[in-house]
């Protein structure tokens, strides 16, 4: 009866340590994936900034501004919006399609 005990024993703390380490991990996935998608954000933020603010520059006729630079940087803000908004879909469907999951 006791080697059962025991054995139970250690069945449980060996159980317990992987809770906790998959309770770890799980919080260290969360923060890397937020830290991601708001790193993500920021570089699309700062993009549509840089092109603003180029465009401006080049409309009130600083000659260090050339339009070409002005062009690439609309171009680069606008398909950094565009897979930022497709991303997000992406990620609103797969929610959708987890929340109707039957269990």
């Amino acid at each position: 009866m006791n080697t059962i005990n025991t054995l139970n024993s250690i069945q449980f703390a060996s159980l317990n340590q992987l809770t906790e380490t998959t309770q770890q991990s799980t919080i260290s996935d969360k923060q890397n994936f937020d830290l991601a998608l708001k790193n993500a954000l920021d570089g699309i933020s700062q993009r549509q900034i840089q092109a603003h603010n180029d465009a401006k520059a080049f409309e009130m006729g600083d000659p260090n501004t050339p339009l070409n630079e002005v062009m690439v940087n609309m171009q680069k803000s606008s398909v950094s919006l565009q897979f930022g908004i497709q991303v997000r879909n992406k990620l609103v469907a797969a929610y959708q399609e987890i929340m109707n999951m039957n269990v």
